[in-house]
């Protein structure tokens, strides 16, 4: 599906004043970790990673740009254009796995709670911003929660809850969703500890089908090769050092996560 179809919202449940997820009138055969486009008419088409992949699909937006702010006065029985799902998402590892996710990177992780188990690192910069805890403890997850500013769980980053895990217990897989300094450290810390870990990227993206080259890593396209990566395939790239704009140009990261 190259082209936009315009399919009803069904849903949006509306988790704070910055995150909201959008239930879709369309049924797509996609994996966790895929992505579809979104296009508002006359406004702009972004890409959105799924938040659910069986039955209806659903994405988790976070307001941050003139696309979402247009998303956002959507409704239940309002239209968008929709193409997908594309790119490659992520493999099951059966065993004891942890999924490490940071604000709304937590959603493209979401959907692997019905075919893992394990632990899942929920994070955010503020209690209200949380995402998807309890379903994941539903699921059999044991759940551990890091806010920046310590209004819930551990005033803590969730590589550093990971480090503490990492002493603790045997992973077959890490799987993590959020910001690219983030992962970064995440995917140190797996490979200094030998276990293997699958990295959902978000890069600036056009096309969404590998022609554009806009979402271009280290000679991989984000939206074709990826936008989940393994840890071996991002080391020794610009991954976590460096993004590119609209334009192409290297953006170096500043900060944590």
């Amino acid at each position: 599906m190259d082209r936009p179809e315009m399919v009803g919202i069904l849903d949006v449940e509306i988790h704070s004043g910055m995150h909201r997820t959008f239930t879709l009138d369309v049924e797509v055969d996609a994996k966790p970790g895929q992505f579809c486009m979104l296009w508002i008419p006359g406004v702009n088409e972004k890409p959105m990673s799924f938040s659910n992949v069986s039955g209806k699909v659903a994405v988790t937006v976070k307001k941050v740009g003139t696309f979402t702010s247009h998303l956002f006065m959507l409704g239940r029985g309002d239209s968008v254009g929709f193409r997908g799902p594309y790119g490659r998402g992520f493999e099951y590892v059966a065993g004891n796995v942890c999924l490490v996710g940071g604000g709304c990177g937590v959603a493209p992780l979401r959907p692997l709670k019905d075919k893992l188990k394990g632990h899942a690192i929920v994070s955010a910069r503020t209690e209200d911003e949380l995402l998807f805890a309890d379903e994941f403890r539903e699921s059999g997850f044991q759940v551990r929660i890091a806010t920046d500013d310590g209004s819930a769980g551990e005033k803590s980053f969730p590589d550093r809850l990971l480090a503490s895990l990492l002493d603790a217990e045997r992973f077959s897989c890490v799987y993590a969703c959020g910001p690219e300094v983030m992962m970064k450290k995440v995917m140190d810390l797996c490979a200094s500890e030998g276990v293997p870990c699958q990295l959902s990227l978000e890069r600036y993206m056009k096309c969404g089908i590998g022609i554009c080259g806009s979402c271009s890593l280290a000679g991989m396209r984000v939206c074709k090769e990826g936008p989940v990566f393994r840890g071996s395939e991002l080391k020794d790239t610009e991954f976590g050092v460096y993004s590119r704009d609209a334009s192409g140009s290297k953006r170096r990261f500043e900060g944590g996560c």
